[in-house]
């Protein structure tokens, strides 16, 4: 009776699985039955045309696309190709960067690309050219220069217009781009080589690293009067432009190529020439001059491409003098390199250094690794007589000892441990670290030097809040920027340094973290040269920038730029070192004649005249003097634009006009997602017709990320109706097997 009551059961529970997998057979026919009805009636009986978007069919050629809601069509973004042109006369750069703004649509765009440039570089020329025809640009007051593009643009009319965001970072806007078009922006602009321990390097800024925008809730919200503390970055829009993720980049060619050529004619015969990040090939067939060339064709917008060269005659003179005649006046450019034997008898004094490292979220990936093996380099540098302190921030902040400690084994170990530890995260709020850097317990001990090296990439929009800082609490302390990265902004690094009498000092590969380290630390060990001057005999100065000329440290150079009356005096430069005296001579008469000398001691003059604003001086007066030196000048400054219109109108009065920022590639080395878990990128400004077009996605992020990688990807979806029925055909399957095998177990 057992055995017959298990049977019974056990083929009820067969029959009742039987029904359940049939049932599931048939549910499986009927959503493939209704799937493929919904797919039928969906299907337009002609695809319809929108405005503005494209289908892949109608791609004939390599283009960025932005996927958009509608299934198979894309937003066509515009495309930007640049070439760097560099002729170098002694130390004197001259740049010419041609910029390719393609229109791959069939609709009228205003294209908008923001873009890095040397710091002390000044922006002269702007050339656009439609066709065969080139229109000169004109510089303006920065706000006549907007209302001169926005009403030539408005009219139809091809208009392009570049403005200085920061000293180092622009935009190029370009107007009225017709389908199809391909127009051609070149700007070109005055710099210096800089001269270091004998070597001369050029830095030519490719890519941006983003800025970090502080928001209100990093900072106190009202201030002691009781009013609203203004936005720390008023300009935050004009600085953060979109950024495309490395996922996003097409696999099959450059979206932002860029070629670089250079013509080196340093007035020596040249020795070593290198490029440290990218591959060149060096033509040497003409005497003492060097053309110098990309060996492996274009090269994406993601690092800094950097040139250093020697003299063959390692011991020819350090020295550097031009001249140049410009409206009747005589401009200088001097750089001076005292002899490398000064002060190596000085005993060693004692410091307190402190270490500030960032590690926020721009930090991640290689630059993490550089900062963490800098800092530990500079750890095996303390003697047992220093004091040092550590100091790590993101958006927050945290020291490792609570004060400056003296550099023993155990507290070494301890620091060592701490910086191994250190990983890239969060946002970037620099200015609490900086202050508490600053701090000084013990500004009377004059029996150490108080240093501060800061580890940092500088992805920050609110430079002017720590300039601020520095100019107010530097007191006894020395500040050392080290740049770290691909891309740093080095305009905050550089000004910073001088804000703050020390020098600056970059890494941008894992390679060169001993090296550079390395000099830094001799400079920081060796005495510092003060009180320096440059005199010129009566009557013979008119005006001298920087002024007053900075602290000297080991290896670098006596750089100025001066306007003078009299073309044949004779310079006395002198300066303090270790309590002697140094002095040395300088001959107008021997100067080499160069041009672009005027532009330089112009945008030195300005940089001069913005460092007062940290310094208490008058806003409206610094304006004022910085506008005049623009205009007169002809120069790009925070106050001055330069703007080219096409007189001819060009786009028809009904056709529309879509506004487009060219978003940024990552910096080389940067830990993409890192950065984007805590700082979601923001989205390409679009128009806002097309922005509602856009994928939606399941989460903000999500729709973020696809709007910021823009490619359109290949089609990997899966034949669904097949995998339907063949899941309900195993599904079947499985459970008839199971019966029949439970049966035979049974009887």
């Amino acid at each position: 009776m057992a055995s017959a009551r298990t049977h019974h059961s056990s083929g009820g529970q067969a029959g009742f699985g039987l029904c359940l997998a049939i049932a599931a057979f048939a549910i499986s026919a009927f959503l493939f039955w209704s799937d493929a009805q919904a797919d039928t009636l969906a299907e337009p009986t002609e695809p319809q045309r929108i405005e503005g978007l494209v289908r892949l069919s109608e791609i004939s050629e390599g283009a960025l696309l932005i996927e958009t809601v509608e299934p198979g069509v894309y937003l066509p973004a515009p495309m930007l190709a640049t070439d760097i042109a560099i002729e170098t006369a002694g130390p004197v750069i001259r740049t010419r960067v041609t910029q390719r703004f393609e229109n791959p649509s069939d609709q009228w765009v205003e294209a908008r690309y923001v873009f890095p440039l040397p710091a002390d570089s000044g922006v002269d020329r702007l050339r656009m050219q439609v066709g065969d025809r080139f229109i000169e640009g004109q510089i303006h007051e920065r706000q006549a220069a907007r209302r001169i593009y926005e009403q030539a643009r408005d009219n139809g009319q091809r208009a392009s217009l570049v403005e200085q965001e920061r000293p180092n970072m622009f935009t190029t806007s370009v107007a009225n781009i017709g389908p199809g078009e391909t127009i051609i922006i070149q700007i070109e602009y005055q710099d210096v080589a800089r001269l270091r321990d004998g070597t001369f390097e050029m830095r030519i800024p490719l890519g941006l690293t983003p800025r970090y925008i502080p928001q209100a809730a990093d900072f106190q919200l009202v201030a002691e009067t009781g009013y609203p503390v203004p936005p720390s970055v008023p300009d935050a829009h004009r600085i953060t432009p979109p950024v495309m993720a490395p996922s996003g980049e097409p696999g099959d060619q450059l979206r932002l190529p860029v070629t670089i050529t250079a013509e080196l004619r340093p007035g020596f015969e040249l020795g070593a020439i290198t490029s440290l990040y990218h591959a060149t090939r060096i033509d040497r067939s003409q005497p003492g001059t060097a053309r110098i060339e990309l060996a492996d064709g274009p090269i994406p917008a993601d690092r800094d491409f950097v040139l250093t060269w020697r003299p063959a005659d390692e011991t020819a003179p350090s020295a550097a003098l031009f001249t140049e005649e410009w409206n009747g006046e005589t401009y200088l450019l001097a750089q001076i390199l005292p002899p490398a034997t000064l002060g190596t008898d000085t005993q060693r004094r004692p410091r307190e250094t402190i270490f500030v490292i960032d590690n926020s979220g721009s930090m991640a990936g290689t630059s993490m690794r550089q900062a963490r093996q800098a800092l530990l380099d500079a750890l095996d540098r303390l003697q047992p007589e220093d004091r040092f302190n550590i100091i790590r921030f993101d958006n927050t902040m945290e020291q490792v000892f609570p004060a400056p400690v003296e550099a023993s084994p155990a507290r070494l170990r301890q620091a060592r441990r701490f910086a191994r530890g250190l990983n890239a995260e969060g946002g970037t709020n620099m200015l609490p670290a900086m202050q508490a850097a600053l701090t000084d317990d013990t500004p009377e001990d004059t029996s150490r030097v108080r240093q501060i090296v800061f580890l940092t990439d500088g992805a920050i929009g609110n430079e002017s809040q720590l300039f601020n800082a520095i100019y107010e609490d530097l007191g006894r302390s020395r500040l050392f920027p080290v740049g770290i990265g691909s891309a740093p902004n080095t305009y905050f690094m550089e000004r910073a340094a001088r804000a703050g009498r020390g020098t600056f000092t970059h890494i941008g590969n894992v390679s060169e973290v001993s090296e550079r380290m390395a000099q830094l630390y001799t400079a920081l060990e060796r005495p510092v040269m003060t009180q320096l001057d440059a005199l010129f005999p009566e009557g013979a100065l008119a005006e001298i920038w920087p002024a007053p000329l900075p602290d000297l440290y080991y290896g670098e150079p006596v750089f100025m730029t001066a306007r003078v009356s009299d073309p044949d005096a004779m310079i006395l430069l002198e300066g303090r070192l270790a309590e002697r005296g140094w002095q040395t001579r300088l001959d107008l008469a021997d100067a080499q004649p160069a041009s672009g000398i005027a532009a330089l001691w112009a945008r030195n003059r300005i940089k001069g005249i913005e460092e007062t604003r940290f310094q208490g001086a008058n806003a409206a007066q610094v304006d004022a003097a910085v506008l005049r030196t623009a205009l007169d000048f002809h120069l790009v400054s925070r106050l001055t634009s330069l703007v080219a219109v096409d007189v001819t109108p060009a786009r028809p009065a009904t056709a529309p006009l879509h506004s487009q920022d060219i978003a940024q590639m990552a910096p080389q080395g940067w830990d993409f997602g890192a950065v984007n878990r805590n700082n979601p990128v923001r989205h390409a400004a679009l128009d806002t017709e097309l922005l509602d077009r856009l994928q939606a996605h399941a989460s903000p992020e999500e729709a973020a990320l696809a709007a910021e990688n823009g490619l359109a990807l290949p089609a990997t979806a899966t034949p669904r109706q097949l995998f339907t029925w063949a899941g309900a055909l195993l599904m079947l399957a499985g459970l008839i097997f199971l019966m029949m095998n439970r049966e035979r177990r049974l009887w």
